[in-house]
């Protein structure tokens, strides 16, 4: 029994030890966040997800009963921010960027930042990873998720987040709980994963105050007003604001009404006498805000609010009209 057994341990030897199997491969990767817009980068985390594969061609599952194991470590990105790696915009350095998380887990419990210890996958994890191309080809799968509070500016963010990759696999048959010569593949390399985040630009916030002109028996009576109307949107957008001509417009007079009484009145950009009007070039540029956050987030848009004084004073009575604000962007 004991001379059959050492026989057939022989001829597996002879059989495969003239074999030799080429070092795994370890092809690169991508994901994507798809597109967002500035705020919600800023307020909510996106989340993506794709593969390492180590590809080992055609072996035999069985060997995965011996000692096989494959050891991934973050060992580097393009662009960092203490241990995890970012994404800045058009991939170039410095500037606004992402910082990015890479776990092992959907719900990131388990992180992989820069420096921290390896996570190692073992033979019986590794039977679950056989990825569709079947044989010794694993597919890892791998989570990213964007960390929210960074104010940046729209355009197209890119990263490249370096994966070293430590594997021994067993690509014959193992005997005896041994991988047979020159069946043991040993090996390292990186897989590069480029990941990708668009954002678009939004505004989401008009703070227009009411005008109020007070009273007086005369035309000639009514103050002036200067008030301001802010806008928040994307850090470096161009838009436009707009104000509509009223409910009561006379062609391009705005007027306050009181039944079928008028009276008219006008706003002007800043304290100037340049109508803020609904279109062309009566409409506010975001380049002509006198104020502009340290955020980069909100402009401040002045303007000057006058009853017209060539007009002949109405009956009295309390004149309303109703205003919009818009934005082109």
């Amino acid at each position: 029994m004991t001379i059959r057994l050492l026989l057939l341990l022989t001829l597996l030897l002879s059989s495969f030890s003239g074999t030799l199997w080429a070092a795994c491969t370890l092809p690169a990767s991508t994901a994507s966040f798809g597109s967002v817009t500035s705020f919600t980068v800023n307020t909510t985390a996106s989340t993506s997800s794709t593969t390492a594969n180590v590809n080992c061609g055609s072996g035999n599952t069985l060997s995965l009963l011996s000692g096989n194991s494959i050891t991934l470590r973050l060992a580097s990105a393009s662009a960092t921010s203490g241990t995890r790696g970012t994404l800045t915009l058009n991939g170039a350095a410095g500037g606004d960027n992402i910082p990015v998380q890479l776990c092992t887990a959907a719900n990131c419990a388990t992180e992989m930042t820069i420096g921290a210890t390896a996570i190692t996958y073992n033979s019986t994890q590794l039977v679950n990873l056989i990825g569709l191309l079947g044989g010794l080809n694993f597919s890892i799968p791998l989570y990213l998720r964007t960390l929210p509070g960074p104010v940046v500016a729209a355009g197209t963010y890119t990263g490249t987040l370096n994966l070293a990759v430590t594997y021994r696999i067993c690509t014959g048959i193992a005997a005896l709980g041994i991988c047979l010569a020159g069946q043991d593949q040993n090996g390292s390399g990186t897989i590069p994963i480029t990941v990708t985040l668009i954002i678009t630009n939004d505004c989401t916030t008009i703070t227009a105050p009411n005008i109020s002109f007070g009273s007086a028996p005369l035309v000639s009576g009514f103050s002036t007003v200067s008030q301001s109307v802010n806008v928040v949107c994307t850090k470096g957008s161009t838009y436009t604001v707009g104000l509509s001509n009223g409910n009561n417009a006379n062609g391009s007079v705005r007027n306050m009404a009181n039944g079928s009484n008028r009276l008219s009145y006008e706003i002007y950009k800043d304290s100037s006498t340049n109508r803020w009007g609904p279109s062309g070039t009566e409409r506010q540029s975001s380049a002509n805000a006198t104020t502009v956050s340290s955020d980069g987030l909100t402009r401040t848009f002045p303007y000057t609010a006058r009853v017209l004084t060539t007009q002949t004073t109405p009956p009295a009575g309390n004149y309303t009209d109703s205003v919009v604000v818009d934005l082109a962007f």
